[in-house]
């Protein structure tokens, strides 16, 4: 479901507030890494048949 909550101004007016969100604004990303093992081979078969179903539900 869309929503307009993201086009709306935001103001900000503490000068420390402003600071931090112009750090953050500034700053460079921090690529967090990925772990690619959180589910063993059984669990992300097992989940993407459960997704299917689901889905296979959603279209009826």
């Amino acid at each position: 479901m869309a929503t307009s909550t993201f086009d709306k101004r935001m103001i900000v007016t503490n000068p420390e507030s402003v600071e931090k969100l112009y750090q953050i604004l500034t700053s460079e990303k921090r690529n967090k890494p990925i772990n690619k093992e959180l589910f063993s081979p059984s669990e992300r078969l097992r989940s993407e048949q459960i997704l299917t179903q689901c889905l296979s539900r959603s279209k009826r």
